[in-house]
C-alpha cells in the first residue's frame, strides 16, 4: 500500500505519538532486561515488538526480551539522549522532546531517509515524571521497528 508523504507524516505522527505514550515509563519497569537494568538499554539492543508489547501490557515489566540483531527481530535501538537536568518540565514538553529526538534528523541519519518518507516506523521510551524525580532518569531511547516484518541484522542505512 503505498500512502502520500503528507498523509504517512500526519498519520504517523499520531501513530508514534501514541506509540510513544503507550511506552512511556521507563519509571515503570524496574527489573532487569536479562543481563543488565531496563535503564541501561542502549543503542544496537534488538527485540521483538509484540514481545516488548505483551511485557508492557501487564503493568509492571518483569523482563524486555531482547535478541542479539542477528537474531530475527523487528525492532532495534537507533538512539538514545539525555534530557536536560533539572525539574522535570512536564509531559507534554517530553513528549515534544521525544518527538523531536527520535522522529527527525536522528531518525534520517540511521535509516538513510526521512520519517516522512521511510516505511519503518518508530516509537521510543521515555523518562516519566516518577522516573525522572526518583531515580534521576533523562534517557530517551528511541528505536526503529518494521511492525512484525522480521529482519536480521541492522536497519542502519536500510534508505526504506
Amino acid at each position: 500500500m503505498s500512502v502520500s508523504p503528507v498523509l504517512r507524516a500526519t498519520g504517523l505522527s499520531a501513530l508514534a505519538l501514541g506509540s510513544v505514550l503507550a511506552l512511556s515509563g521507563c519509571g515503570a519497569i524496574t527489573s532487569l532486561i536479562g543481563g543488565g537494568n531496563v535503564f541501561d538499554i542502549s543503542v544496537g539492543d534488538c527485540f521483538v515488538e509484540s514481545e516488548m508489547d505483551a511485557a508492557f501490557a501487564t503493568g509492571e515489566v518483569s523482563d524486555v526480551p531482547l535478541v542479539e540483531c542477528t537474531e530475527e527481530h523487528d525492532a532495534e535501538v537507533y538512539y538514545t539522549e539525555d534530557l536536560p537536568e533539572g525539574d522535570f518540565p512536564g509531559t507534554e514538553s517530553v513528549n515534544a522532546s521525544t518527538e523531536e529526538i527520535c522522529y527527525g534528523d536522528n531518525f534520517t541519519d540511521f535509516v538513510g531517509v526521512s520519517y516522512e518518507e521511510s516505511e519503518i516506523y518508530a516509537g521510543a521510551l521515555f523518562p516519566t515524571e516518577e522516573s525522572w524525580n526518583q531515580m534521576d532518569d533523562r534517557e530517551v531511547a528511541c528505536y526503529l521497528t518494521t511492525s512484525g516484518e522480521m529482519v536480521t541484522g541492522t536497519l542502519s542505512g536500510a534508505n526504506r
